[in-house]
């Protein structure tokens, strides 16, 4: 009986069920707003999400890298996207609460985009034509357009596997391998943006997600547009391919050479130059690090004259360098131009009546009618052991490319005072100093007294931008202490600041196209000579005293870095900022 009650009491409540949603989905029951679910509304509403948290992580990161503020920008992106997101959900029609959540998603962005265009190069900009070509090249496959604009637009550098320091025949094979690799025209097109910009050195430094590029134009490393990081490995292998070292070696440190042709134009002239490279590598906990010196004969020098020197001083060193024996050093850091000057000296001297032989590591430039011998280490030939072999070669001018040791040392004064005439380069921070380092290396001081015949202390200082190069009066109490006539200098020059610099029509300043908006295009030296006399000799023989030394060079008519830095400021080539960094 109970069992019959269930039955009755269950198809009364199915009844009453069907009662129920027979009613609720009737077409005439009253229904308010809200409660329902559209999976496309829906779905297009997480789309815009994800794209605002995409694009906010990419502004963060991309604020880091441009210089922007990310106190200011990150607020600002998840407090719109924010805003938009409940006002789209509050909102009572979909289509407005969409459009209000569009317009508070991309208006904050396209107004970082258009302020962090103006800061990069044009092949980091985003949004653009050339940019959204990009995209849609890279997502649709489409790259044979891009294969055909390359094509049409060659780049005049044609890479040589093998250095023309080496003197050899051109190595196809190398030149081949690389040829075949991916992102070559990468390769060549860094090459000709380093030639054309001046630069002496290119950086490549890899980080966690790129490689880093940095071009060193007159003594100051400057950045250039980076690599993602796969394609910087693939333009760093090319070049490790052209200079025949091992691409499959990334830890230990390694060197090569190779050379390049380059096509350049300037002012509609064309120029067929020729370039060489010297390639060292070393191993980074983020990977592997390179660094490409490029050696350019259009732009060496072969004459005293272009060095900046006074005319009194380049007759003196005329006289120094055209004598029998002696030893004659230039000092500097490293970069000051020292192996510069000293090719030029050998440019003073007679090559064809007298033997001149070179021993350098490595050779950087070819001289005409000079034996040149490269040193290397690993081999056994050192400076020392080369030293010793030409000296039974007859010579008559002996160029040594540094003094670095006291076997070195002491074979070049004992050959100084052996009818010999030795040039040679020592790090040391000014010519008294440079006394002090050859007694450091355990040379005797009789030995550096009778074979030292003078010292050249220098500096490479930037010489101001003709183009845009700005006069200003000096302060008279500065030129009072630095012993110049206020009365007689009229003005010195300085790089313009960026208020000075004319403004186009979006009030952007206009950069320099001459100096890249560095102030600067070229260098000049300044120098410091002594000349050891007969009381300075004395002196070392006795009991040598830098002060006493340097006090006597003065009186014999030396001037110092800093003072024969004054006249080139004087001149209006450089600026007394620049001045102050480089001989302090």
């Amino acid at each position: 009986m109970q069992l019959g009650l269930s039955a009755d009491l269950a198809t009364d409540s199915i009844c009453v069920l069907h009662s129920t949603f027979a009613v609720l989905f009737a077409a005439d029951f009253p229904r308010g707003p809200g409660l329902y679910y559209s999976p496309y509304k829906f779905f297009a509403l997480l789309a815009v999400y994800l794209a605002w948290v995409r694009t906010t992580w990419w502004v963060d990161q991309d604020c880091r890298e441009v210089g922007l503020s990310t106190l200011r920008w990150n607020p600002i992106m998840l407090a719109s996207g924010f805003l938009g997101l409940i006002l789209a959900w509050a909102s009572p029609i979909f289509l407005i609460g969409f459009i209000i959540l569009l317009m508070l998603y991309l208006s904050p962005t396209l107004i970082y985009v258009g302020l962090r265009n103006k800061l990069v190069e044009d092949n980091n900009k985003v949004l653009t034509p050339r940019h959204l070509r990009k995209v849609a090249r890279k997502l649709l496959g489409l790259s044979g357009r891009e294969v055909t604009e390359e094509k049409r637009k060659p780049i005049p550098v044609r890479f040589i596997g093998k250095s023309s320091q080496g003197g050899g025949e051109e190595d196809a094979i190398r030149v081949r391998r690389a040829q075949e690799s991916a992102h070559y025209r990468s390769a060549l097109e860094l090459v000709y943006e380093a030639i054309q910009s001046r630069t002496t050195d290119i950086h490549l430094e890899p980080t966690k997600e790129e490689m880093t590029v940095r071009f060193r134009i007159d003594g100051i490393l400057q950045p250039a547009p980076a690599f993602d990081r796969d394609k910087g490995d693939a333009v760093l292998n090319i070049f490790k391919v052209l200079g025949d070292m091992d691409i499959t070696e990334k830890r230990k440190p390694q060197d090569g050479s190779f050379s390049a042709e380059v096509v350049t134009t300037s002012e509609g002239v064309s120029q067929m130059r020729l370039v060489d490279f010297r390639v060292a590598t070393s191993g980074s906990v983020a990977g592997e690090k390179m660094v490409m010196r490029l050696l350019d004969r259009s732009r060496s020098i072969s004459d005293l004259s272009q060095l900046g020197m006074r005319g009194k001083m380049h007759e003196a060193i005329h006289q120094i360098v055209s004598q029998p024996h002696g030893m004659f050093i230039v000092c500097g850091p490293t970069g000051a131009g020292k192996s510069t000057t000293l090719y030029a000296c050998l440019s003073e001297i007679d090559r064809f009546q007298k033997n001149v032989i070179t021993v350098e590591n490595p050779v950087e430039y070819h001289i005409d009618n000079v034996t040149q011998i490269e040193i290397n280490p690993k081999a056994g030939k050192t400076f020392a052991t080369e030293l010793r072999s030409i000296l039974r070669q007859d010579p008559d001018v002996i160029y040594i490319g540094e003094i670095r040791d006291a076997e070195t040392a002491e074979i070049a004064c004992q050959a100084a005072q052996t009818g010999h005439m030795v040039f040679t380069t020592l790090h040391a921070n000014d010519t008294a100093t440079a006394v002090l380092r050859l007694l450091d290396l355990g040379v005797q001081p009789f030995n550096v007294a009778s074979a030292l015949t003078a010292i050249l202390g220098q500096r490479l200082v930037r010489v101001l931008c003709p183009k845009c190069k700005v006069a200003y009066r000096p302060n008279p109490e500065m030129l009072r202490r630095a012993h110049l006539p206020p009365d007689k200098i009229k003005a010195f020059y300085r790089p313009p600041r960026e208020e000075e610099l004319e403004r186009d029509e979006d009030d952007q300043p206009k950069i320099c196209q001459h100096c890249n908006g560095t102030g600067y295009r070229g260098r000049t030296g300044i120098f410091e000579l002594l000349v050891v006399n007969d009381k300075i000799r004395d002196m070392l023989k006795e009991n040598p005293n830098i002060d006493a030394i340097r006090a006597e060079a003065v009186k014999n008519g030396m001037v110092y870095l800093q003072q024969d830095g004054m006249r080139v400021v004087i001149e209006g080539e450089t600026s007394i900022e620049e001045l102050l960094r480089v001989a302090k």
